[in-house]
């Protein structure tokens, strides 16, 4: 599909409510159109363009923990299979038997190879055809063991693992990981990542869109409506709104002091001084890398779109050093910490699932802009737009 094909039929599902003035100041900006939210031919867009191109966090590279391990995601329609195969490396691939399309794997589980339910067709865990079960008539095996060819092999996907988390990229030619990332990483260097280790994860089933999660997850004007708990830790009086640099967001604040849960009791990343130990930072790689990076832990805060109006959400939480993540000791803080993600993300959900049901009144025109808190929430709706057509100079023109 050429970029001009989607360029139209990005302008033909904005209709005559497109987004007000996309080059205004905020303060009088108007967001993405109700249709954005609601409408499936949106959503497919976004899976074709924006989600096809880009990195997308998928996994954390524990989830896979031998040789063996199969873990079978869905992202926007589309099914994937991440694989850790003998040499202990993590591979991706659609998630589909070569023979009549049937999905292989539907639940996490471990095996010496990919069998496809329906015939029998088998794979290696590098890709390759292994079998077909009576395939030249009865009893007649046509056993390929590997010769099969890109005709009959698992499609791969483009699979990369940065410090614990795995990525994928459909389209395979997004620039590298690293270089992708670095807009947001190159904010964070102060922390060794490398001592990180995974603990487990939490998931939602969200009944609202993918993007009015990273929406609300940008702007700390709701904190003091919202989060109790994350007030008392860090006032409105440290935030700012944050910003947006090459397609990465970044934010952060210096709290008064170390409470339980951001840094009060766990181990430390190696090295910090007192105001990074005391620094909550935050940031988003467009589209739907995000994490949180506290002096004791990193969480990463990922969203599946699933329909327009309906997102599996995921919270991974890293903690820093193998004590912290294994030893009993810090086994209640671990617990703690983990129910202390589970509290104040369903404090987000409820409102985030209100926003959803507003966007089907006709009265909700994109709504108003704070200009002191949701500049970068206007300029997430503006890089969406220009990631799905291609052409940033005719953003000026959407009205």
């Amino acid at each position: 599909m050429s970029a001009g094909t989607v360029d139209a039929r990005v302008r033909a599902l904005l209709g005559d409510t497109g987004v007000k003035n996309a080059d205004a100041p905020t303060e009088s900006a108007r967001g993405l159109p109700n249709v954005a939210y609601t409408e499936p031919r949106w959503l497919d867009l976004e899976r074709t363009t924006v989600f096809w191109s880009n990195w997308l966090f998928v996994a954390a590279a524990a989830e896979l923990s031998e040789p063996g391990s199969l873990l079978p995601v869905e992202f926007a329609g589309m099914p994937l299979l991440l694989v850790r195969d003998g040499e202990g490396m993590v591979r991706g691939y659609h998630n589909v038997c070569r023979h009549r399309g049937a999905v292989l794997v539907d639940a996490p589980c471990t095996r010496s190879s990919i069998v496809c339910p329906y015939h029998r067709w088998s794979y290696g865990l590098d890709g390759s055809l292994r079998n077909r079960p009576h395939y030249l008539g009865p009893d007649l095996h046509d056993r390929v063991d590997g010769r099969g060819g890109p005709d009959v092999d698992l499609v791969p996907v483009r699979t990369e693992t940065w410090n614990g988390c795995v990525f994928v990229n459909p389209s395979g030619d997004a620039p590298g990981l690293d270089q992708w990332l670095k807009p947001v990483t190159d904010r964070i260097l102060q922390y060794d990542l490398s001592v990180l280790r995974w603990i487990g994860k939490l998931t939602f089933e969200v009944a609202a869109n993918w993007k009015l999660v990273y929406e609300n997850y940008m702007e700390g004007y709701h904190v003091f409506s919202l989060h109790p708990r994350l007030l008392r830790h860090a006032p409105m009086k440290v935030r700012w709104s944050g910003e947006w640099r090459d397609r990465g967001f970044y934010n952060d604040y210096v709290a008064p002091a170390l409470t339980q849960g951001r840094g009060g009791a766990l181990p430390h990343f190696p090295g910090l001084d007192d105001v990074d130990s005391r620094r909550g930072l935050w940031f988003l790689r467009f589209p739907q890398f995000a994490a949180e990076v506290f002096a004791d832990q990193l969480s990463i805060l990922a969203s599946r779109p699933v329909a327009p109006d309906r997102t599996i959400e995921e919270i991974h939480l890293f903690v820093v050093g193998d004590e912290a993540a294994t030893d009993p000791s810090f086994s209640e803080l671990r617990a703690e910490l983990t129910e202390m993600w589970r509290e104040l993300n369903g404090e987000d959900v409820e409102v985030l699932e209100r926003l959803q049901r507003g966007r089907g009144s006709p009265a909700h025109d994109g709504g108003r802009f704070s200009p002191a808190w949701e500049g970068p929430t206007h300029e997430f709706a503006r890089i969406l737009l220009q990631e799905m057509t291609g052409q940033e100079s005719k953003l000026r023109k959407l009205v």
